[in-house]
């Protein structure tokens, strides 16, 4: 089952300690949020509760150097890295750790509980980041064949 969620992706954050104890992000509760919802609104098929294979590919955001059309008089590499940018070839090697997208995520489908109850479902994952025009979320979900 695929899903495409229209949603900038966003890496799980680290606890934050107080003297009152342990809390989240609230900037992080509401992309979990607002992300659950996508999925609630976008996924129509089966809920899984057996094992699960796992195909994500992150849309990320380029920096403006990235993204930012070259000059005419640019150098060829330059055109190069930006068409692969608009063909959403040019992978994401920066910051953003991808099991940290990844963690966000699989929090925010079993939170939606419509898909599966737990992520310990998932026994095989690909997973991949890619500069794009358009920042999004694609998965796509199928029971595991061993």
């Amino acid at each position: 089952m695929k899903m495409i969620l229209n949603i900038e992706p966003k890496p799980q954050t680290r606890p934050r300690f107080s003297k009152f104890g342990t809390y989240e992000d609230p900037k992080m509760k509401a992309w979990r949020r607002q992300c659950s919802q996508l999925i609630e609104q976008e996924y129509d098929g089966p809920f899984y509760d057996g094992p699960i294979s796992v195909d994500v590919t992150f849309y990320m955001k380029a920096p403006l150097n990235i993204s930012k059309k070259p000059t005419p008089k640019a150098r060829a590499k330059t055109w190069e890295m930006y068409n692969k940018y608009i063909s959403e070839t040019l992978p994401c090697d920066k910051k953003i750790d991808l099991d940290n997208l990844e963690k966000s995520l699989y929090d925010s489908i079993s939170n939606s509980k419509i898909v599966w109850s737990d992520d310990c479902l998932v026994v095989e994952h690909t997973t991949r980041k890619v500069y794009s025009p358009n920042p999004r979320i694609e998965v796509n979900i199928s029971h595991y064949e061993s």
